[in-house]
């Protein structure tokens, strides 16, 4: 089981590099990709969501959406119901591009899973897909992972 864990720990990371790899041959940076990539999935949404999502200042979110708006990726618009917010809406550019980036993404893995010649495709992506809800919950109780964090740096625990 450490094996695992370990092995998807190295998939993460290389998967950051790829992302910011593939950000780098668009012309962006990787929070700017990351906030496309939040737009295509979970639609039209508040600078202030942005920056949450992104674990970053609203001044920087700021100035992140004016880089974006020039470059003609995002649009704000009226939020609907609330008079005070706008909305942070995909362009028709800004979705060729995010699509691309995700298209290109999959591609890659279907590609390095062929030529790896895994034989059980269907049941490792089931697999996967029941880890992603318990580590989604893992990562919502960020209490919780703060105080576990804290024993084990307190009492140099290592498993």
């Amino acid at each position: 089981m450490r094996t695992l864990a370990e092995r998807v720990r190295e998939l993460v990371v290389l998967t950051d590099e790829y992302r910011r790899a593939l950000a780098q041959a668009a012309g962006l940076g990787q929070n700017e990709a990351m906030t496309l990539g939040e737009l295509l999935h979970r639609g039209p949404l508040p600078p202030s969501a942005l920056a949450r999502r992104l674990g970053i200042a609203s001044a920087s979110v700021t100035s992140l959406l004016d880089r974006l708006t020039v470059a003609g990726y995002v649009q704000r618009e009226p939020h609907p119901a609330d008079r005070r917010s706008v909305l942070v809406v995909l362009t028709a550019g800004g979705r060729a591009t995010i699509t691309a980036l995700s298209d290109l993404f999959t591609d890659d893995v279907e590609q390095a899973v062929r030529s790896a010649g895994f034989q059980h495709v269907a049941e490792f992506a089931d697999a996967l897909a029941r880890m992603v809800p318990a580590l989604r919950a893992r990562a919502a109780d960020r209490a919780a992972l703060q105080g576990e964090l804290d024993r084990r740096v307190r009492g140099g625990e290592r498993r």
